[in-house]
């Protein structure tokens, strides 16, 4: 996870994960279960299940400064938007950008860089993904070790409904399995000491693997030291704050940079968080109902942050810098995703296209003729059965033929995308399986 960002647009779907409280979300420095503001850089990818505006740019998945880059990937989605996006400066990503959102604007010079896979189309496949109208001849450009999709003529992007993507169930299981998280958590037996002296706390645990601390967050504002955490090398720390609706910090350090991966804040009850103070937070915080309102000078947060929403006063230079929680929880039970919802019986999936019966076989190519109903646009994904990655992307208009090169021992999903209808005839199908779907 200290590699991996983002989740891949492939299969952008919710999915629970051994020991991490966040799941499939620990891919995300900010999970922001609401509307996220004026936030300039996050250094590693950022998901919001609401709006995310800025009155400035915004730098996403960059890593952190002296440190290795994040890599770059084909796939992974480091910008995640469920409702509109409104960004007035640059929008800068080093990932995929998509939204479930009806409106995406973001300024003028506004890049993202795309990993290259080994996929001979990944070109064509991209400029599909993110085409816009009344950009006709646009294409993404090739920078040696990555693409480049720019924003020079109309703000870009990937919609969710063109992934077949459903991006509020993606959220909404991850409200879900985060509230669960935050009951298994409740339930941890307490097996450290709090120590208050000198306005600050000194957290002390001696078990090897994990220690949980309960800190009862005084209201009068009278927490103005640091946070100290004293536990073995390499154990967890889990913090779990009690501070009735309001938390409100006026002290200027949470744990330590070494310890920042192992270290988990929870925020049982709080609803709001008021920063007095840059602060900097050195660990994951887990408050995925909370209302997070940052100081206007500054502060960050070292780790992941699932957050009830994030709004960052304009001016601010409050971040989320990457330090990704490790996992290795243990105590956390079973938390199950709900599952995607049965398709609108209104609108039923498109039985199988039959195969046609002079389909012949050839090892290692997938060929055929697609014949649209009139002279209309149609384009041609091949995936993988299994994982629903894209091979390759075939495009035409009217009547036209496509040809595949592929591993004959694989299964594969052929899926068809025009607006009328259409057949599709298969001359050669020299692999273990194919299924055909519009």
């Amino acid at each position: 996870m200290a590699t991996y960002t983002g989740v891949p647009y492939q299969d952008l779907r919710w999915q629970e994960v051994e020991g991490q409280p966040f799941g499939i979300g620990a891919g995300y420095n900010g999970l922001i279960l609401g509307d996220l503001n004026n936030i300039i850089d996050t250094e590693g990818a950022i998901a919001a299940a609401g709006s995310i505006t800025s009155n400035r740019g915004m730098s996403v998945a960059f890593g952190r400064q002296g440190q290795p880059a994040i890599p770059y990937d084909p796939f992974a989605v480091r910008f995640l938007a469920g409702g509109n996006v409104n960004i007035a400066g640059a929008l800068t990503v080093v990932g995929n950008v998509v939204t479930g959102g009806s409106v995406f604007q973001a300024g003028p010079g506004s890049t993202y860089l795309i990993g290259k896979s080994d996929n001979p189309d990944q070109s064509a496949e991209l400029a599909a993904l993110y085409a816009a109208d009344g950009s006709p001849y646009w294409a993404p450009s090739d920078n040696g070790s990555h693409y480049v999709i720019s924003s020079y003529d109309t703000p870009r992007y990937i919609p969710a409904a063109r992934l077949s993507a459903n991006v509020p169930t993606f959220f909404e299981a991850a409200r879900q399995s985060l509230a669960c998280r935050m009951e298994n958590i409740a339930a941890l037996a307490a097996n450290g000491t709090v120590d208050w002296q000198n306005s600050g706390a000194v957290l002390t645990g001696s078990d090897s693997r994990q220690n949980v601390f309960d800190v009862s967050w005084p209201a009068d504002g009278s927490l103005t030291g640091p946070l100290s955490i004293q536990t073995p090398a390499g154990s967890l720390n889990i913090v779990r704050i009690y501070s009735g609706d309001g938390l409100t910090i006026t002290n200027g350090i949470w744990g330590s940079m070494e310890q920042a991966n192992r270290t988990l804040y929870v925020l049982m009850d709080a609803k709001t968080v008021n920063m007095q103070v840059a602060t900097a937070i050195y660990g994951s915080v887990l408050a995925p109902f909370t209302g997070w309102n940052a100081n206007p000078s500054g502060g960050n947060i070292n780790g992941n942050a699932a957050l009830g929403s994030l709004s960052v006063p304009e001016g601010s230079g409050f971040e989320l810098h990457w330090y990704p929680f490790v996992g290795g929880m243990t105590g956390l039970g079973e938390c199950t995703a709900q599952p995607e919802p049965p398709t609108n019986p209104e609108t039923p999936e498109q039985p199988d296209v039959p195969e046609s019966p002079e389909c012949t076989c050839c090892n290692g190519i997938i060929s055929g003729i697609m014949l649209p109903c009139g002279h209309c646009q149609w384009r041609l994904k091949l995936q993988l059965l299994s994982s629903r990655q894209v091979l390759s992307v075939w495009q035409g208009c009217g009547m036209g033929q496509f040809s595949f090169e592929v591993d004959p021992q694989q299964d594969y999903l052929l899926v068809v995308e025009t607006c009328c209808h259409y057949e599709v005839r298969l001359q050669q199908m020299g692999v273990r399986s194919l299924t055909v779907r519009g």
